[in-house]
């Protein structure tokens, strides 16, 4: 196999045409060079001798283990607990002004799990363990699996504050020696399941949210498809659930019914 294989225009167009496909996610001729670096080391280990061969096997793949490989290897999975702590305090906020409804949150691009279960560890410690629970959804299969799998490095619990840590997380033993994870009456309440956001109508088992966490995705689509992920959330929110997106993002161009009420966190009106 040449080692020195590059990126033809016929084979760019192709995998953005795929990614879009799969994904949403329109990739720009700026891409060309990303897309080249995150495939090439998986090009080569399934001994391909360009990326063209590798994009019919992406194509060939009829159990879509490699498809869910190439969608990983593509979309970008920067996560770590307690990000964008303002939000957190927010949700720590209306909670404590909460009436005794059952709060619904759905982590919409949960990556490998670190959203859901820092929301998760607040309301627990607000609500107790019978008036939550928490949907985490995400394209990539791989991640969603290590979400479900719950066991993290410690190093990841550095983000976690310290009321939280020694009461809700727990330190694995033996073969999860250098890991951590959450204790059940957490884990208990919040599932992952694979969806994609410009693809769906309902949420799995017709969850129905009162909170919704959509945050540093939305950067990633066209005016387009924004639109279209707005629509469907919008669709599935009573008037006064909650959106947050990314403090880096906002809604200016989409038209929708729900009014900013603090930076990055929408109400539906």
């Amino acid at each position: 196999m040449n080692a020195n294989f590059t990126l033809s225009q016929s084979e760019f167009v192709s995998f953005a045409t795929l990614i879009f496909k799969y994904t949403g996610i329109r990739m720009g001729e700026k891409k060309k060079n990303l897309i080249a670096s995150r495939l090439s080391k998986r090009v080569r280990a399934r001994n391909c001798n360009s990326y063209g061969e590798y994009l019919n096997i992406i194509r060939d793949d009829l159990n879509k283990e490699e498809r869910n490989i190439f969608i990983s290897l593509i979309t970008t999975h920067v996560t770590h607990f307690f990000r964008e702590p303002a939000h957190y305090n927010f949700l720590e906020s209306i909670l404590e002004n909460r009436n005794n409804s059952p709060t619904r949150i759905w982590s919409a691009a949960a990556s490998t799990g670190e959203e859901a279960y820092s929301a998760g560890l607040i309301m627990q410690d607000k609500l107790g363990t019978d008036n939550w629970s928490i949907l985490g959804t995400d394209i990539c299969n791989d991640s969603i699996e290590k979400a479900r799998n719950g066991f993290y490095p410690l190093q990841g619990s550095e983000q976690i504050p310290e009321h939280y840590l020694k009461r809700y997380c727990l330190k694995g033993k033996e073969e999860f020696t250098g890991y951590f994870t959450f204790a059940k009456e957490i884990r208990s309440r919040i599932r992952f399941e694979v969806a994609n956001l410009t693809t769906l109508d309902k949420l799995p088992g017709s969850f129905k949210p009162n909170i919704v966490f959509l945050r540093n995705v939305m950067i990633y689509f066209e005016t387009k498809e924004k639109q279209m992920i707005i629509d469907m959330i919008e669709s599935i929110l009573s008037p006064g659930a909650i959106l947050i997106i990314g403090h880096s993002e906002s809604l200016t161009g989409i038209r929708s019914n729900f009014k900013l009420i603090r930076t990055s966190v929408y109400q539906k009106i």
